[in-house]
């Protein structure tokens, strides 16, 4: 019995905590869109440069890494669909495979796992060494908001990052994918192309965009969040493992909430 009072206390402690934790990274992600929306064009001038570093960093320095892993997968599914899929008299829909697998689903998941881990885990670094030596607290001392300096421009680079990193992702493993199969196995580039094209439809794209800007706001919040928790210096892995971890479950969470959305309420 006295175990069975302890766990139940137990739980309902780390169920507070939970709470709390939810309620801060809510405040945070409020805080960065109030100042997103408050900040004056003069205001943007000084931080451009902050922004265009977390762009060039989380997606032009990307490039070399997405592109490799859009192919290898473009190339897998072009030639596993072309293959299989008129074997199971469903060739017709290969087109919309290629929509459902790179553009709406395995397309942006991919590429917020990369940016998770690769860009993710640095920014969360990156501001627990600010927080550490004590640079947050001089900004604050100087009158400066780390919201509006430090916080927003990581969430504007980030979605750019992500939206930009995912049209390139789709382009990379659809283009070269027939690319690679027609010159390897002699599959038809124009036929699937145009079936390609013809399955893409608005809804699909804006499903995608959707997405994208959810996972890219998802990884700037929590990123940004762990790394402004960390205390000491022996935190700062701890921090950047936690916003690895808790990027993917909620990023995979949020991908299953925008398939339901889609399926029973968009239709499409």
């Amino acid at each position: 019995m006295f175990g069975l009072i302890k766990f139940i206390d137990n739980l309902g402690d780390w169920a507070i905590s939970f709470g709390r934790q939810i309620w801060a990274i809510y405040g945070l992600f409020y805080d960065t869109l109030a100042a997103f929306f408050t900040t004056k064009r003069k205001s943007y001038d000084s931080l451009t440069r902050q922004i265009v570093g977390q762009i060039l960093f989380t997606g032009v320095e990307a490039f070399w890494l997405i592109g490799a892993i859009a192919l290898l997968f473009g190339l897998t599914i072009v030639i596993q669909g072309t293959t299989r899929m008129p074997e199971l008299g469903v060739g017709d829909y290969f087109g919309e495979l290629l929509v459902l697998l790179v553009v709406k689903e395995l397309g942006p998941f991919f590429t917020s796992i990369v940016v998770i881990g690769r860009s993710g885990s640095a920014l969360a670094t990156y501001i627990a060494s600010m927080k550490v030596n004590r640079e947050i607290a001089a900004l604050e001392v100087m009158g400066i908001e780390p919201v509006r300096f430090v916080v927003m421009p990581a969430f504007i680079g980030m979605v750019f990052s992500m939206v930009g990193l995912s049209v390139y992702f789709a382009i990379i493993a659809i283009v070269g994918g027939l690319l690679v199969a027609t010159a390897t196995v002699g599959i038809p580039f124009d036929i699937f192309a145009e079936k390609f094209m013809d399955a893409l439809g608005f809804w699909d794209v804006v499903i995608a965009l959707v997405k994208n800007i959810g996972f890219g706001l998802i990884i700037a919040t929590l990123s940004c969040y762990h790394g402004l928790q960390v205390v000491n210096i022996r935190e700062i892995p701890r921090a950047a493992r936690k916003s690895v971890v808790w990027s993917m479950v909620t990023a995979m969470v949020l991908n299953v909430l925008l398939s339901f959305l889609e399926l029973y309420v968009l239709n499409v």
